[in-house]
């Protein structure tokens, strides 16, 4: 009877803890665009968003740098940032920032290289300007051949390389930071909304919308603690619908990408760090908020400000938000498409 009682008290402490760590989560504050969307019918709904084509044209970058860090963007939807010295050998899919066919604005942002010369070679000095020979190329090819990329099926769209002055020098030379973009074509059978039914946020009371993204982020964090899959999967159906669209994602795929959410919200002993030391940035010409460490941190450099620490790893979940036409900002942000 005695060891009854005890197991029997141990189960009621462990049940109480359980309870104590799952904490409410306000969906009011996180508006949800899919409600018809569950942990189970997320990717068979995926899958019957996506339309596949005769021709799949898909559209990468190929990017070269020297002496810099960079950033790119494509109609101002962050799709590449690079924070190491070393360059990227494969293409880089931006599949996802085209959505829809005609000219695509390509922004690229150059930061100095820091201590990373000092950290790789163990001598130097720190670097805090862009240098006479800092440069940048970067191709824009296109594949089709019905989603299956071979090198072989490469076409050039553009290529494009940095200025330099009348001495050959990088013409940034000296700055703390270059900015530049360049235009390009580009077809694609299929056109998402995404976010371009979304409200300037530039225009809208900065400490209101601070405060309503702050308060979108923590109870996100709640999502992986709770592990509320059914959640989750309403809060990401929308941008991982234009992904699926954009890159005509076959269910093999599809069945992966929910793996890889499985994976991170299974993980032990997720906890979420305060949500501090980041800077309210705003993508897709103002239509999106992102908040973004301020970290210089290679690790943290461009993340999110949600940081969800478990036993297994450290995760910043990207969390895109924007505000509909026709919504009120007091009655919260939504997700992006």
């Amino acid at each position: 009877m005695k060891n009854f009682l005890i197991t029997f008290s141990l189960a009621i402490l462990f049940s109480a803890c359980g309870k104590e760590n799952k904490k409410p989560i306000n969906t009011k504050i996180m508006n949800i665009q899919y409600p018809e969307v569950n942990a189970t019918n997320f990717e068979q709904k995926l899958s019957n968003a996506v339309k596949h084509y005769e021709k799949e044209p898909m559209y990468f970058m190929r990017v070269n740098k020297i002496n810099c860090l960079v950033e790119i963007f494509v109609n101002d939807y962050r799709v590449h940032k690079d924070y190491e010295l070393s360059n990227y050998a494969t293409p880089l899919e931006i599949n996802d920032a085209i959505l829809k066919s005609g000219e695509q604005k390509l922004t690229y942002r150059l930061y100095p290289v820091g201590d990373l010369i000092k950290e790789e070679y163990g001598e130097g000095d720190t670097v805090t300007k862009l240098t006479n020979n800092t440069s940048i190329s970067i191709s824009i090819i296109k594949m089709d051949n019905n989603g299956e990329k071979k090198l072989e099926d490469e076409e050039l769209v553009i290529k494009h390389t940095s200025l330099n002055d009348v001495k050959g020098n990088f013409i940034a030379s000296g700055k703390p930071y270059y900015e530049f973009t360049f235009s390009f074509n580009a077809y694609v059978p299929y056109e998402n909304i995404g976010w371009y039914n979304g409200q300037d946020l530039t225009k809208l009371d900065p400490k209101l919308l601070e405060q309503k993204a702050v308060e979108f982020y923590k109870e996100y964090g709640k999502i992986y603690q709770n592990k509320d899959l059914n959640l989750l999967a309403q809060l990401s159906f929308g941008e991982e619908k234009r992904n699926a669209i954009s890159f005509y994602k076959r269910a093999s795929d599809i069945n992966k990408l929910w793996k890889e959410y499985l994976n991170d919200i299974n993980e032990n002993n997720i906890k979420m760090l305060p949500i501090e030391n980041y800077k309210m940035t705003f993508w897709g010409n103002g239509r999106i908020v992102f908040l973004q460490l301020n970290s210089l941190n290679i690790t943290y450099r461009g993340g999110g400000a949600l940081i969800l620490d478990s036993d297994e790893s450290t995760y910043m979940p990207k969390i895109l938000l924007y505000l509909p036409e026709g919504k009120k900002l007091e009655d919260g942000l939504y997700m992006i498409n």
